[in-house]
């Protein structure tokens, strides 16, 4: 987990904010924003964020997927990525309902956008 990255409403929007498990959102970057195609899910817990599940974007020109903490099927290829977007990344249809914030993980300095994970 990057301690460092910040909800950043002003770089990183996602699109729907209120979505449900399965289904796919859109990060747009409005100042277009350099980034990588690897994302992280985070829950909002008592002590602040924690690490659910790890997010590949469409960016590459690859279907959007997701992958559990300690997959080992995780490759990810270092690809830049500019411009404004948008991304498209898969909510992982295990993840239950609650307050998250999606955030690069591989970009020079990550960032971090609220989302809202409703029942379906």
């Amino acid at each position: 987990m990057d301690p460092e990255a910040r909800i950043r409403p002003d770089a990183m929007v996602i699109e729907p904010a209120e979505t449900g498990p399965g289904a796919v959102v859109s990060a747009t970057f409005p100042n277009g924003w350099d980034r990588g195609i690897l994302y992280a899910l985070e829950a909002a817990v008592e002590e602040g964020w924690e690490r659910r599940q790890l997010l590949i974007s469409d960016a590459n020109g690859a279907r959007p997927q997701w992958f559990s903490l300690g997959d080992d099927a995780v490759a990810v290829d270092a690809v830049g990525v500019g411009g404004e977007g948008p991304d498209r990344l898969v909510i992982p249809e295990i993840a239950e309902s609650g307050s998250y914030r999606i955030c690069t993980a591989n970009a020079v300095e990550n960032i971090c956008a609220a989302i809202e994970i409703i029942e379906g």
